[in-house]
Formats: C-alpha cells, sequence, structure tokens
C-alpha cells in the first residue's frame, strides 16, 4: 500500500470516528401540560439543558392530563416509549417498577451527592422496595381555598378547625342564598381527594396502609362507611350537577364568586393568581381538611408530590438521569416558581418575601406535615379504583349509599386479592 493511500486511509478513518464521537443523543421527554405557561417553561429547559449538552436533542410529547394515565400505559409498551416521563407515584407507578419499565437511579443520586439536596419527605414517594426511581417535579398537597369576605360577611372571622366547626360555617354560608362548595366531578379523580382525606381520619393508619396494599387489602374497616357518611353530609353543600361540571368549570365559578370555597391542590393557588380577577389571590386564605372524631391521625395532609422517572429501556440512561436531575434541580426549580408559581423538592428554594404569602405559607403546610397521604386514585390497583370512583360519583349523585359503596369495593378487592 503506497503512502499516499495510506494518508487517504487514516483520515477517512480520524473522519469518521470523530463523526462517532460527535454522534448526537436523542431523548424523548413525555409530560401531561399542554397548555401555557407551562408548555413554554418545559421548552425552556430542554433549551438549557441543550445548550449544556450540545450532543444530546430532547424531543418534548405531551399527552393532556385527563387522559395521561391510560396514554403512557400503552406507550410503555411501544418502539415510542419516553425516555423520561411524568408519574404519579404510588401503586400508578409501582405497578410499571415491578414491570420493569422504571430505572432503578439510586446510585446516581448518591456518586454525586446530589440525592441529599432534595427534602426527604418528598423523596421518600418516589422509594420502592428501598431504592429511589424517582425525582419530585412539583410539590402538592390538598386545602380548602376560601374567599375571605364572603367569610366574614357570613359572620366567620376564623377558619374551621373540627368538622363540626365546618358543617356550622356551611350552614352561615348557604344562609347567604349560595351554594358554600365549588366542586366539579365529571372526572372523579376530584371526589377521590375528598375520600382520602376522610379514610385516613376514619380509619387507622395501619388498617388504611394495609387496605392500598392490593395482595392483602380487604377494606372490612367500618370507618370506610363513616367516611362515607361525612362525605354524604357535604354533598348537599356542593354546587349542582356536580358530576357534570369540570373541575376547571368549578373552580372559574369560585373566582368569580359564586362560591364561598373549593377544595383546591396547592398548585392550583398560582393558576388563581394568574387567571383570577385582579386582586382575588390577595383575597382568599386556606386551611386543611378539618379534623374529623376519627380514629386516623387528624394532622396527615392529603397529597404527593408529581415527578419524573426514567424508562428503564432507555439507551442513555446517563444523558437521562442528568436530565432528570436537572429538570427537578435548583436552577431550574428557581425558575419553575418564577414562571409557574410551584415549588420542586430541592431544599430552601427561596426565602418567604420572593412569593405571595398564600403559596408560601401552603407549601410550609406540605414541608411541616407529619405525613403526606396519596392521592386515592394514585393509590389504588387500577381495578379497585375503577369500581370505587363509579359507585363515588352515584353516591355524589344520591343513588346509592355508603354501604353499598363499599360492599362494590371489598368484592373487588377479593378479586384483586387473588391475583396476587
Amino acid at each position: 500500500m503506497s503512502k499516499k493511500v495510506l494518508a487517504i486511509l487514516l483520515v477517512v478513518a480520524f473522519v469518521f470516528s470523530s463523526f462517532v464521537l460527535a454522534e448526537t443523543v436523542n431523548l424523548k421527554l413525555l409530560h401531561r401540560w399542554t397548555q401555557e405557561p407551562d408548555k413554554s417553561f418545559f421548552e425552556e429547559v430542554v433549551k438549557e439543558f441543550e445548550a449544556m449538552h450540545p450532543d444530546v436533542n430532547v424531543d418534548i410529547q405531551t399527552v393532556s392530563n385527563d387522559s395521561f394515565k391510560e396514554k403512557i400505559t400503552v406507550m410503555l409498551g411501544t418502539a415510542d416509549a419516553p425516555d423520561i416521563f411524568f408519574t404519579w407515584p404510588g401503586e400508578f407507578t409501582n405497578r410499571f417498577i415491578r414491570a420493569g419499565r422504571v430505572m432503578d437511579i439510586t446510585s446516581y443520586m448518591l456518586e454525586d451527592g446530589s440525592m441529599f439536596e432534595y427534602v426527604g419527605s418528598q423523596l421518600i414517594p418516589f422509594v420502592y422496595q428501598g431504592a429511589l426511581y424517582g425525582l419530585p417535579y412539583r410539590l402538592d398537597g390538598k386545602v380548602f381555598v376560601y374567599n375571605k369576605e364572603m367569610f366574614a360577611k357570613a359572620g366567620i372571622d376564623k377558619a374551621p378547625e373540627t368538622l363540626d366547626e365546618f358543617m356550622e360555617d356551611l350552614e352561615k354560608l348557604a344562609a347567604l342564598g349560595m351554594k358554600p362548595i365549588a366542586f366539579g366531578n365529571e372526572r372523579p379523580w376530584a371526589v377521590s381527594h375528598y375520600i382520602a382525606a376522610l379514610n385516613q381520619k376514619s380509619v387507622p393508619e395501619d388498617v388504611w396502609e394495609k387496605d392500598i396494599d392490593p395482595a392483602v387489602g380487604t377494606w372490612s374497616h367500618p370507618g370506610y362507611v363513616e367516611a362515607l357518611h361525612i362525605y354524604e353530609d357535604l354533598v348537599p353543600y356542593f354546587n349542582d350537577y356536580t358530576n357534570a361540571l369540570k373541575h376547571d368549570q368549578a373552580r372559574v365559578a369560585f373566582m368569580q364568586g359564586q362560591h364561598a370555597m373549593m377544595y383546591l391542590e396547592i398548585v392550583e393557588i398560582p393558576e388563581i393568581g394568574r387567571n383570577g380577577p385582579e386582586g382575588f389571590i390577595d383575597k382568599i386564605g386556606a386551611f386543611p381538611f378539618p379534623a374529623t372524631d376519627g380514629p386516623g391521625n387528624q394532622s396527615y395532609l392529603v397529597g404527593y408530590p408529581e415527578g419524573f422517572v426514567v424508562n428503564s429501556n432507555t439507551k442513555h440512561p446517563e444523558e437521562a438521569v442528568a436530565f432528570l436531575k436537572f429538570l427537578t434541580g435548583r436552577q431550574m426549580g428557581r425558575l419553575e416558581l418564577e414562571r409557574l408559581g410551584w415549588f420542586n423538592g430541592i431544599k430552601n428554594l427561596v426565602t418567604p418575601d420572593e412569593v405571595k404569602p398564600i403559596i408560601y405559607e401552603t407549601t410550609q403546610l406540605i414541608l411541616n406535615s407529619d405525613r403526606m397521604v396519596n392521592w386515592l386514585d394514585s393509590s389504588l390497583h387500577a381495578k379497585i379504583w375503577a369500581v370505587y370512583s363509579v359507585e363515588l360519583q352515584k353516591l355524589t349523585d344520591k343513588v346509592t349509599t355508603p354501604e353499598k359503596v363499599m360492599e362494590a369495593v371489598k368484592k373487588i378487592a377479593t378479586e384483586v386479592r387473588k391475583e396476587f
């Protein structure tokens, strides 16, 4: 071989190897926010990450909230499965972990110490059988948000702390000629938040912890029926046609002053600030679900962080985890708070004077809670929730009884246990 030919071959080999080394890594990110300003926030995160990692391209895919749970279940079994995807921790995610669809990121988080930048209580929901599988994107909990002016007009000078006080306040508000509570339950995840709160207050902790495990849960404790009787007592104070109304529509009615309060997620408060009447966010207060006389722990707060996980079948685990850390880390957490008003799981993200008082105060309810109780629909086996949700809508429409609801739940729980 001549020296000239050899030189040409070496040049070709060098160019080819350089091309291989510079090959772009393509990642797919799936989230559930299809509208502004959330959509643009993710685009900004991706732009920042790609600028820091020129060899990585992140393709954003979105599925709307109402259909996300069905779509992600299908997508994870296809070639179009995302590398990083949104999820609700609890049984909804655990079933994917058991199926080998979610990657254990424990070692990645320990090797650089990034595990310890997060609030520990907000990582726990992403732990399954001793391993960490995801990171919190935003903190969330459930509170009653109320119109201070309407409360004052009804002669209510403080937020209720007990169920008895709450029922008395509802009577005072109803006397003003309104339905006090805005509630849209077209999608029954909304009622699941009420029942999650009432179940944990009406049933001993060790019992409901056992019952949400589909392998052993029996749902036979009488406290579940008592919880539904309390819910049944609240139904007359809801707006009409609850099951025909979307949650967002009910929230608009609350912001328009048609109702005095609404059981809302804390992450909805910034949205009230953006979309409500001018100055409305400064006229609202918030309180947790009032305490009952039940045997459960009365200080727990319903809610769970939402987060992202990495597909265990990703071809690029290092890059996928790097993006996950970036999305949920301090820099993007500050931007998330600025753009959207949401806290992520990073410790000491801001000082109190950097956000609206009600946003800071309600977030502290999450951080200071003895424990968070997961959303009921995310906690339960899909078959159990399918039955429970239909029965709860029937109870809301007053066409069944608490006793019949739980009979149906116990029956499906028995069938599910056999599968384990």
